[in-house]
């Protein structure tokens, strides 16, 4: 009985082996054919022998064979046997479809993760740019609306004038004087507060707050990489004219909120001074009252 056992399990492991050859190869039905082939082969080879020691051997010996062994349990087991390996090489075929489809699935549930996390990311740019240029546009109406009363002088030209032409009076610790423009201010009294004592300077208040919202919001926003907030900063900062950036230096180091310079701030992480006209300024040593990141990118 055990050798009849060693016999079906070595069988069973040479069909194994053979369908699993040919497999490889890519010639599936070929594989299902000999195996179908191969175990009616055996079982009908085992039948034949057995009927053969059935008729040659002794009486005696037919007699206790027979009954351990019939020619036709002999033939049905065997055919039961071959269905066994038939069935047990189609679950494992079986098995192998469903892992190269759950293989599949996860590779195409893995694609919609990426495409969705791309859309979501779009979607969030998209929004962040939509605010991003609404803003831009209510600051260049405010540039645009800058007017100095009783006089033809609008829009960025305020600037300038505010900066070099504008005449101010001054005094410091023995004698009053006339000035002109901020740059002169500042030299005049030697002091960089002097640009908040400036006569009409209120009249850029909204525009420096506006301004600094925007890059607040550039700054603080979390629909965008913090590697991108940089470039869009920088693209802001393109729309500043030379005079913009000479009175946005001085307002900075003058304005205060809760008691702390924000917008200096903003200044040196952007490198928003990257462009200014260093001559212009009031004094020389003035390029010291920011960090070297407000003037490089």
């Amino acid at each position: 009985m055990k050798h009849n056992i060693d016999v079906m399990e070595k069988f069973y492991s040479y069909l194994k082996k053979r369908y699993t050859q040919l497999d490889m190869k890519g010639n599936l039905n070929i594989a299902w054919k000999l195996v179908i082939r191969d175990s009616v082969i055996f079982v009908f080879v085992l039948w034949a022998l057995t009927f053969i020691l059935f008729i040659n051997g002794e009486k005696e010996w037919r007699g206790t064979f027979g009954d351990m062994f019939g020619a036709v349990n002999a033939l049905f087991s065997g055919l039961a046997f071959a269905g066994l390996i038939i069935t047990l090489i189609m679950q494992h075929e079986e098995l192998k479809l469903q892992r190269q489809e759950l293989k599949q699935t996860n590779e195409e549930l893995e694609g919609q993760k990426k495409e969705f996390e791309e859309q979501n990311k779009t979607l969030k740019v998209q929004r962040f740019e939509n605010t991003l240029f609404n803003m831009l546009s209510q600051q260049q109406e405010i540039t645009n609306n800058l007017n100095i009363s009783g006089n033809e002088i609008t829009g960025r030209n305020v600037f300038r004038y505010f900066y070099k032409e504008a005449s101010f009076q001054a005094k410091d610790a023995y004698v009053s004087f006339t000035t002109m423009g901020i740059v002169g201010l500042i030299r005049g009294t030697n002091n960089i507060h002097s640009y908040s004592s400036a006569h009409g300077i209120e009249l850029f208040d909204h525009y420096f707050r506006h301004l600094y919202r925007i890059f607040k919001y550039i700054n603080d926003s979390k629909l965008i990489d913090v590697n991108d907030k940089y470039e869009y900063a920088s693209i802001v900062r393109a729309q500043l004219s030379e005079y913009e950036l000479l009175m946005l230096f001085y307002n900075a180091l003058n304005v205060k909120e809760d008691g702390i310079y924000k917008f200096k701030s903003l200044i040196e992480t952007y490198a928003l001074l990257n462009n200014i006209r260093k001559k212009e300024l009031a004094r020389k040593n003035d390029l010291n009252l920011y960090l070297e990141t407000a003037y490089r990118l």
